[in-house]
């Protein structure tokens, strides 16, 4: 049977543990976001060349007979995210 003293070295080993998971979690989110901003910038570059080589046929939206919509980045809403999840992970300490 287990004392107080091992419980609480129990809990504060679980504790310790879940605040690395967190700021491991939290890191790779921020990594995998400023990827994808990167590439978001580089899809709109490619997408004004095509268009600029598309112009004279209406462009690539036109020329491809689709239609052409662009989601605004919602990149606010993790970083948000990942800023609770440090928020919690210093509560730990």
């Amino acid at each position: 049977m287990w004392g107080q003293h091992e419980m609480e070295k129990a809990i504060l080993n679980v504790s310790g543990e879940t605040e690395k998971l967190a700021n491991s979690t939290a890191h790779g989110l921020l990594t995998l976001h400023k990827e994808v901003t990167e590439l978001s910038k580089l899809t709109i570059q490619n997408r004004m060349a095509l268009d600029m080589i598309l112009a004279s046929q209406g462009g690539v939206c036109t020329s491809f007979s689709v239609s052409c919509y662009m989601d605004t980045e919602r990149s606010g809403e993790l970083v948000t995210d990942v800023h609770k999840i440090w928020e919690v992970s210093s509560t730990m300490q």
